[in-house]
């Protein structure tokens, strides 16, 4: 159970950074019928995003060869968080617990993990880096919506329900 709400943990801040700056990632232009980062991000959303930041040409094409590049980088780990998932399914389903072999696959699937955390980040800093200090506010602010949206949902944001409440102003 915890291994499936971490999974989704993940998952929901992969969606939110791909859906945020997946903007100018869409494989038959903005439009088309498959785009985001992951294929999470539908055309419209990309439109909308792009429009709200008033992205560039040149910063869309920018964007594009970023998350190119990071989806080359995720695809192997993705393979990899799947084949760990597949090798856990039946253990323990014969009565007995091989703690060493968990242990081997736990630590492997917390490695990626990690490495997709870190490609995330560098993602998320490469895109920023390409928007002008306007743009980042902007997307800041973009970001934050879709956490509320996602804690309406989920009971939690997307960094995993670890956001605390602004103290009030008197």
């Amino acid at each position: 159970m915890n291994k499936k709400i971490g999974l989704l943990i993940v998952g929901l801040a992969t969606l939110a950074i791909g859906t945020i700056f997946a903007f100018a990632h869409n494989h038959a232009g903005f439009g088309g019928q498959r785009s985001g980062f992951g294929g999470f991000a539908r055309p419209f959303m990309l439109e909308r995003i792009a429009a709200e930041l008033g992205l560039s040409d040149e910063q869309k094409a920018q964007a594009n060869q970023i998350l190119e590049e990071s989806k080359t980088r995720v695809e192997p780990l993705m393979k990899t968080m799947k084949e760990g998932r597949a090798q856990v399914k039946d253990l323990g389903t014969d009565g007995n617990f091989d703690e060493a072999r968990v242990n081997k696959i736990a630590k492997s699937q917390a490695e990626t993990m990690k490495q997709l955390f870190i490609e995330k980040e560098r993602t998320k800093a490469q895109l920023f880096a390409i928007l002008t200090p306007e743009q980042r506010e902007k997307a800041k602010q973009i970001e934050g919506k879709f956490g509320q949206r996602m804690k309406g949902r989920f009971g939690r944001g997307h960094n995993g329900g670890d956001e605390k409440p602004a103290p009030q102003q008197d």
